[in-house]
């Protein structure tokens, strides 16, 4: 009897060692510059184990999860990438530019010394900045965590989409990473949106899509004169032939200045799954404001209501999300330390709890990636 008791167990024992041991095999042989644990956490999902990935998850995420309430020290150091802006002198020849942004309203009074107010950073062109970054709390519910906008001025700077070996995957003239003639003008890079599978929308450059687009979908549309608009596709934006680029990523989180009803602070899969089921995670979103302004705001800890509710109080007049998660949400400035070689650049995180390095979108990126540059 024992031996017909073992010799049933011990097969229905060994199926899920012998999956822990796929599984680990699996996500080993992943190729991809981001970390094991998220490449074990897209195996698991790929081979319908998404229950165990949540389980995972919430381990992670109940050790790592950020605390309600409390206040900041103090701002984040605004990365010195040329921060100190000269003044146009009776020499300098200004270039055409937006006007510089009004400030962040707060939502925690009183605001922490410097919250909400806009810093220049990066290359200055024609006596101006291209970028600005603020800092200010999302919400009044976790009062210790900071997000960070980035506004751009696509006047003076040149935003590009870069695809992804994974992401869309595919083989492009373009290189996966930013690299070679690229290097001397890079100014920043930030990601883009969810894989594809999730996404419920498409890829397009160049001339090629690489994945079909969608009508409906929320779409960042790239000109090739530079400029940029960001809108439902096949309302607001559609495809011409002056059209570059177009990455879309669910719908609009904020539609004529005003946020999509659905959204919530308690959404945890409308507006991408999160760790453990968690309500506010990293974030990203992307938006464009009134006079054609980008605008980039992401945090270590933000829920799907204070990104959108974030994106609209720095200007956006239409606004979509971006990747969610730890892993995935990563905007780097890049410094030129080097007087003689301009091809040298170190990169420098938006905000401290940024999980990738600033080397991250500097050697082949496994997902698709936008980049900022003097033109």
């Amino acid at each position: 009897m024992l031996r017909w008791v073992l010799l049933i167990l011990v097969p229905i024992l060994a199926i899920p060692v012998l999956f822990f041991v796929f599984s680990v095999v699996g996500a080993l042989r992943t190729h991809g510059n981001y970390s094991f644990k998220a490449k074990w956490a897209d195996w698991l999902r790929a081979h319908h184990a998404e229950i165990v990935t949540k389980e995972l998850e919430d381990i992670y995420f109940k050790a790592n999860a950020a605390k309600k309430g409390g206040d900041v020290k103090g701002l984040n150091a605004v990365p010195t990438v040329q921060s100190t802006v000269p003044h146009a002198g009776p020499t300098t020849t200004l270039v055409p530019h937006l006007k510089r942004p009004s400030s962040v309203p707060l939502v925690v009074q009183p605001g922490t010394a410097g919250e909400g107010e806009w810093q220049p950073t990066g290359p200055v062109v024609g006596g101006q900045p291209g970028m600005y970054i603020a800092q200010f709390r999302a919400d009044d519910i976790y009062t210790s965590q900071l997000a960070s906008a980035v506004w751009i001025d696509p006047k003076l700077l040149r935003v590009r989409l870069v695809p992804g070996y994974q992401e869309p995957g595919g083989d492009w003239v373009q290189p996966h990473y930013i690299t070679g003639p690229a290097l001397p003008k890079i100014a920043a890079a930030f990601n883009g949106g969810f894989r594809f599978q999730d996404a419920h929308g498409g890829f397009y450059l160049d001339g090629r899509t690489a994945i079909p687009l969608v009508d409906g979908a929320a779409s960042m549309v790239i000109y090739k004169d530079g400029r940029i608009n960001i809108g439902v596709w096949g309302r607001d934006v559609a495809m011409t032939t002056d059209v570059r680029a177009v990455l879309q990523n669910l719908t609009l989180m904020v539609d004529n200045g005003v946020l999509d009803a659905r959204i919530s602070h308690n959404d945890t899969s409308f507006w991408g799954s999160t760790l453990g089921g968690s309500i506010a995670v990293a974030r990203s979103g992307i938006g464009v404001t009134k006079d054609g302004a980008l605008v980039y705001v992401a945090g270590p800890t933000l829920t799907a209501k204070s990104l959108a509710e974030s994106l609209q109080r720095v200007g956006a007049v239409r606004a979509m999300t971006l990747d969610i998660n730890p892993e995935w949400v990563t905007f780097n400035l890049y410094e030129h330390p080097s007087s003689t070689n301009p091809s040298v650049v170190n990169g420098v995180p938006l905000y401290p709890q940024q999980s990738r390095p600033g080397s991250r979108y500097l050697s082949p990126e496994a997902r698709d990636f936008f980049t900022i540059s003097k033109n």
